[in-house]
């Protein structure tokens, strides 16, 4: 299968990371407006990174100053400081989902009387019924309030706009709509999203779309969905970025892997429910299992930490068991919530480590060869001043990495450079840009980290 490349591409939406950048190369420049500062280009391609906008429900009373709409941690920061400043008790949350029982973890906390208004016949709405009771236990337990197969006919406020009241009616729901830019782009639009190949092409293949914004195939059921979770969202973003070069790999399609902490229960959910089975044509047959807390066996990886080890030590046993190799470790689609962990699972980024060395991305140097390196070699160390201070390796120049573009002049071009961070992924951020730039480099394995809890003793300063 060949793939239809954009001579050069430029990204929409938000970047991984907290880094910001733009790369547009062998693009036609159209104008340079000097006082402004811009420069106006003629690209050839995009990748739609957008993300799900906030949908904001048509119901009487939502502007009133009481009313937030929750997205995002800055969003609860905002809450957190109205309910402080006006002294508020009660908090009606709509949605008893992912999010809204996350919030309601958190304000719990707080000590505030919560009520959880759901449309659902249940919280959490991917579980089948009998699933989610122990969840309407927990909350229960926890004295909060839910009212299920609930429909919102307007909010009321008083006039201080502090104190209010939800009122409850019979209703029509209203559609979620996550694609008005991709429609008006003309690209197709699916039943769920914008339309995407296995290789993240949309309809225009100068334009690849990743995340929220479009649907994928569902392995299971075996056609495509819209999955807003941001596991799938940032593989996605990495493999967009292989298919626009050339590396012309395929997303693999979702099983909807997901968990979520509700008070002092998780709940976890792979694949489709016994509802969602049915309303597709499946006959399913099922089972309850009731097993003890702890369980796992190592067998064959080694992992040292405070938390998720058994996790992710059982996801590698399974994956050696079937059989795969490191590339099928960076396409596994594993439970996340910010709770537990970060977007990117410690075993996707083993597996996304492990293939940059074999395809030759990244030239990497063990903590234990340190002490074999030439004495010649330039070592760089890419962290913030305070990290610097609090211990480097011997000799080690500090530039940390956002302004290593700047300061290039401060490195030999005829020498080798060793770089390294904390923990390895500035260190390889730092590689690809002197990689790229001509620079003879190799990365420190595992970062400043590796050597001080490694005990390499002798190259540190």
């Amino acid at each position: 299968m060949s793939l239809d490349l954009p001579k050069n591409i430029v990204i929409v939406g938000g970047v991984a990371g907290g880094m910001s950048a733009a790369t547009r190369a062998n693009t036609e420049v159209l104008s340079i407006n000097r006082t402004d500062r811009t420069v106006e280009v003629q690209p050839a391609g995009f990748i739609l990174a957008m993300g799900a906008e906030l949908f904001r429900p048509p119901i009487e009373g939502i502007d009133s100053p009481n009313v937030f709409m929750f997205h995002t941690i800055p969003d609860l920061q905002k809450i957190r400081a109205f309910q402080a400043e006006q002294n508020c008790r009660q908090v009606a949350i709509i949605g008893g989902g992912f999010i809204g029982l996350e919030v309601a973890d958190s304000l719990r906390q707080l000590g505030l009387e919560l009520s959880i208004i759901e449309y659902a016949p249940h919280v959490f709405p991917p579980l089948d019924a009998d699933m989610a009771e122990p969840l309407h236990t927990e909350i229960r337990r926890n004295n909060v309030k839910s009212f299920l197969n609930a429909r919102i006919r307007s909010i009321e406020a008083p006039k201080d706009g502090v104190s209010g009241s939800v009122k409850l009616a019979a209703g029509q729901s209203v559609p979620f709509d996550l694609t008005k830019i991709a429609e008006e782009a003309g690209l197709k639009i699916g039943k769920t999203g914008v339309s995407a190949s296995h290789h993240l092409q949309t309809s225009d293949h100068n334009i690849f779309a990743v995340g929220d914004m479009i649907e994928t195939e569902n392995r299971i059921a075996g056609h495509a969905i819209q999955l807003a979770l941001a596991g799938p969202a940032n593989r996605q973003g990495r493999l967009a970025a292989d298919n626009i070069f050339g590396r012309k790999v395929a997303f693999r399609g979702n099983v909807g892997t997901s968990a979520c902490k509700v008070f002092d229960l998780t709940v976890a959910s792979v694949g489709l429910s016994v509802r969602a089975s049915r309303q597709i044509g499946f006959d399913p047959l099922w089972v309850t299992v009731h097993p003890p807390d702890h369980a796992g066996r190592i067998l064959g990886a080694q992992a040292i930490g405070y938390s998720g080890i058994d996790k992710r030590m059982d996801v590698l046993a399974i994956a050696m068991q079937a059989g795969m190799t490191v590339f099928d470790l960076e396409h596994l689609e594993l439970a996340y919530a910010p709770l537990y962990g970060s977007a990117k699972d410690p075993v996707n980024v083993a597996g996304f480590v492990a293939r940059n060395v074999l395809l030759g991305d990244v030239e990497m140097i063990r903590p234990e060869d340190l002490k074999n390196e030439p004495a010649d070699v330039q070592i760089l160390d890419v962290r913030s001043p305070s990290e610097f201070a609090g211990g480097q390796l011997e000799k080690a120049l500090n530039i940390p990495l956002n302004g290593l573009r700047e300061n290039l002049a401060k490195l030999d071009e005829g020498r080798r450079i060793m770089v390294y961070c904390g923990v390895g992924y500035r260190g390889y951020l730092a590689y690809r840009i002197l990689k790229q730039l001509g620079y003879e480099v190799v990365n420190l394995d595992g970062g400043y980290k590796s050597v001080v809890e490694g005990g390499f003793n002798g190259v540190q300063k």
